[in-house]
């Protein structure tokens, strides 16, 4: 028995400290400036007593007033190093340890610590200047705070990482920027403090230096977002400002220029405070001090469409179109809301009156342009979230909103009638009624005409505090369930067309499974086509599925069922046999591509024809690397988001949107049909993936498509022709006899020559694959899959009238790129032509 089986069950524990040694160890080897900046900070609240007395290091600030009025020089560096309180050092040292430990991996320590000081610097002088010079502004000071002296580390710590961004990888960079940008704009805009606007001032100086320092580098002005990224982001903006103005209720009402907005989600009711000027001051401060400006009721009912919108921006990520209905909604409905109090009269603005007209141009950037334009952009974007609910989730949160309605209106109503003592005066059913109502929205969403009752005690007092909060709970409770209800293909469809696969099928049927396609079948559901409608053309995905004998069976029919619906039909990558079947019955043909497959019985590496793939597999083998087969389902929360990052980076490393069509996503990776091969490192990083699709014969698993190939930009090289071979091994070994390494899209088998070819669709077919050359690299890709020595297989387009080329010509364009804009078709226009050059 080993020493392993007979150690106690806490011997684990000792075993785990010794690892944490040397872990430490090389964090203060990688990271000696992040390290030193948190002891450092640490070090600065111990001796000036901020760690146990908040603001009594103020001493040590800065600011207009503190460094240049009061001549105290020195706090320009202090402010940098002296937090001003426990919570704030805290949040330095986690900053510190973390993401300014991410750029000084990126910077290297010398950089970095110079530009610590470089940019905390000229962040706090900068800061200092603009902010006397807007005290200096009549009109901005009632949005510029009086100074308070400035303590803050992650000035410079902000600085350092926006210029550290530069060297990151294009989908780091990327995020690091937006979200960095994003926090740091949402406490300046909103809570306005000085700190924000410093620390934001000196983010701002750190990525110019960046640029400075990055300059040379290639970079894109612009980045392709995969949907995902897209969704990320559109969600990050909802969710920034949903919590901006909660930041500026709770940092006191808040300063910044958009804290203004803060107006309309305060618990105040507008009509009851206006009953002030004709009721006894006593009783009106007792009856709304208790009635409306307290309590924890009237304040979640008045932040309800900041809730709402935080809500909606958790769905937005995840592509839910009923995040998405909720966000427009609400966005639309905050802009409109400060336009219709203008027209009412209830709001009035005298512009440029008494130094008001910059608070009043602020406040409509905060209350109407900001929503609108967010509201805008997803509506623009809106294709990004198709994640529908399932119709029975729908009904089912359409009864219990319209229930929960009915039972809390119904019970307030019940309670005020019971409770009309409790009153300020006499109510008459309408204005029972009108309260009742009321209380189910924020009050500035409300707009009654005259004023309002309202009760002051007892069981009616509660109702009216809290039914409508309660209401709303419901409400965002049913959509976060609602979230989680997603609607899929149809199970019976999808289920049907995957029992005819495994029946038999070519290395390429299975793309028919994909999301976007729909299925026809015969009449006795023997034969089956995979087909992606674009406008009118019908564009059937691989060769159909089909008894032997009965394939030209299928073509028909599959041809009359689309003359049938007006579509003109269109068969995209068929392979020979296929192809005789069409040209018999009259259809002509285009080349698209060729699939290059490997045959695996006896199948060796060996020989000198085989070295450069033995090579990278024997040079990976000995480095520690591994092949780990898996499914998306089995993989570890590390692993999966290892995978995502992989392809995220991959996807923003393009200036050219994701294409689709035969060509897999993320999204194909999560059948669970599909396998997944990943190159693992001795540090368990995942180095690259590929995804692999079966095919069948007579109900046997036979072969395998590769589909998916990401790996990372920096990772080591040789990585693709070790999984690749792995695969080719190790699926030997099942007993599959054929490996496709798929089809190069719009690539000619260069030793096939091409006759007939008609003109328009041939010229439309090279000038799409010289286009899209110099950003996927289909060329080289069909270059590199020669190393394994496959046979080819040529793919064609089969039509039946030149007269239609040009729309299946567009179809096909829009189904390898159905998110291009035309902003992105000029930029596939340049690529081009670059790579011409």
């Amino acid at each position: 028995m080993s020493e392993t089986a007979t150690a106690a069950p806490g011997a684990r524990t000792p075993s785990r400290l010794r690892a944490v040694g040397p872990y430490l160890r090389r964090y203060l080897a990688r990271n000696p400036v992040a390290v030193s900046a948190a002891v450092i900070v640490i070090a600065a609240a111990a001796a000036t007593g901020s760690l146990w007395n908040d603001g009594g290091a103020l001493v040590w600030g800065a600011g207009p007033l503190a460094t240049f009025a009061s001549g105290r020089w020195w706090t320009v560096l202090t402010a940098l190093v002296v937090p001003d309180s426990a919570v704030d050092a805290a949040a330095s040292v986690l900053l510190a340890l973390t993401v300014l430990a991410y750029g000084e991996r990126l910077l290297g320590a010398r950089r970095t610590a110079l530009l610590l000081a470089v940019t905390g610097l000229a962040g706090l002088l900068l800061g200092i200047g603009l902010h006397a010079v807007a005290w200096t502004v009549t009109d901005l000071r009632p949005v510029v705070a009086a100074e308070v002296p400035v303590l803050d580390p992650t000035t410079p710590i902000a600085g350092a990482v926006m210029a550290a961004s530069a060297f990151a990888t294009t989908l780091w960079r990327r995020r690091l920027r937006l979200v960095g940008f994003a926090l740091l704009a949402l406490f300046a805009l909103y809570a306005g403090d000085a700190d924000s606007w410093y620390r934001l001032t000196a983010a701002a100086i750190g990525l110019a230096v960046g640029a400075v320092l990055a300059r040379g580098r290639e970079r894109r002005s612009w980045h392709r977002s995969s949907t995902r990224e897209s969704r990320t982001l559109l969600a990050l903006l909802v969710a920034v400002v949903g919590s901006g103005p909660i930041v500026a209720l709770v940092s006191g009402g808040g300063r910044g220029p958009l804290s203004l907005v803060v107006d309309a989600y305060t618990q105040y009711d507008d009509e009851v405070l206006a009953q002030c000027g004709t009721v006894a001051a006593s009783v009106c401060d007792e009856q709304v001090a208790l009635l409306m400006t307290r309590g924890a009721g009237p304040a979640l009912l008045a932040i309800t469409p900041l809730v709402l919108l935080l809500v909606a921006a958790w769905g937005l990520r995840q592509g839910r179109r009923a995040a998405w209905v909720v966000a427009v909604f609400v966005l639309v409905a905050s802009a409109v809301l400060p336009l219709v109090s203008l027209a009412d009269g209830r709001l009035r603005i005298d512009p440029w009156v008494d130094g008001s007209g910059a608070e009043y141009v602020l406040w409509a950037i905060a209350s109407v342009v900001i929503p609108l334009v967010l509201a805008a952009a997803l509506v623009i974007a809106r294709a990004r979230f198709s994640v529908r609910a399932t119709p029975k989730a729908a009904k089912a949160v359409a009864v219990v909103l319209t229930g929960a309605f009915l039972a809390c209106a119904t019970t307030l109503f019940a309670v005020e009638a019971i409770g009309k003592r409790a009153f300020d005066r006499e109510v008459s059913f309408f204005d029972l009624l009108s309260v009742t109502l009321r209380r189910f929205l924020p009050p500035a969403f409300t707009h009654p005409g005259g004023s309002t009752a309202f009760p002051h005690s007892g069981p009616a007092l509660f109702a009216y505090q809290w039914i409508g909060v309660l209401f709303w709970i419901i409400v965002v409770a049913s959509i976060l369930w609602l979230y989680r209800r997603v609607q899929r293909p149809d199970a019976g469809d999808d289920g049907r067309y995957r029992d005819l696969l495994r029946r038999g099928s070519d290395t390429l049927g299975f793309l028919g499974t994909w999301s976007g396609n729909r299925h026809w079948y015969s009449e006795d559901g023997e034969c089956a086509v995979a087909y992606r409608l674009s406008g009118d053309v019908a564009l059937a995905v691989a060769d159909p599925l089909a008894p032997a004998g009965r394939r030209p069976e299928a073509l028909r029919g599959f041809t009359d069922y689309c003359v049938e619906h007006g579509w003109i039909p269109a068969f995209y990558s068929v392979h020979a046999d296929t192809l005789r079947d069409l040209v018999d019955l009259g259809w002509r043909h285009v080349p698209v591509g060729v699939e290059t497959v490997m045959d695996l019985p006896g199948l060796t590496f060996a020989g000198k024809a085989w070295q450069k793939v033995r090579q990278p597999l024997t040079r990976a083998e000995r480095e520690g690397y591994t092949a780990v087969w898996s499914r998306w389902h089995e993989l570890t929360v590390s692993q999966a988001s290892q995978v995502v990052a992989i392809d995220e980076e991959w996807v923003a490393d393009r200036a050219l949107p994701e294409m689709g069509f035969t060509l897999g996503s993320l999204d194909e990776l999560r059948d669970r049909d599909v396998r997944l091969l990943l190159a693992v490192g001795p540090d368990e990083r995942i180095e690259a993936v590929t995804s692999w699709m079966p095919s069948w014969t007579d109900g046997e698993i036979t072969g395998w498509t590769l589909d998916f190939m990401r790996r990372r930009t920096d990772g080591p090289n040789g990585m693709m022709e070790f999984l690749i071979a792995k695969a080719a091994l190790q699926l030997q070994e099942e007993g599959a006899t054929l490996l496709s390494l798929s089809g190069a899209p719009l690539a000619d088998d260069p030793e096939e020559a091409v006759e007939g070819d008609p003109a328009p669709l041939r010229a439309l077919l090279r000038w799409l694959a010289e286009v899209l050359e110099p950003a996927y690299g289909f060329a080289s890709l069909f270059r590199f899959k020669g190393k394994f020595r496959p046979r080819y297989r040529p793919l064609a387009l089969a039509y039946r009238d030149p007269l239609q080329l040009p729309g299946i010509g567009a179809a096909v364009g829009r189904a390898y790129l159905p998110d291009a804009s035309r902003r992105e078709m000029v930029a596939l226009a340049r690529t081009a032509w670059e790579g011409r050059r």
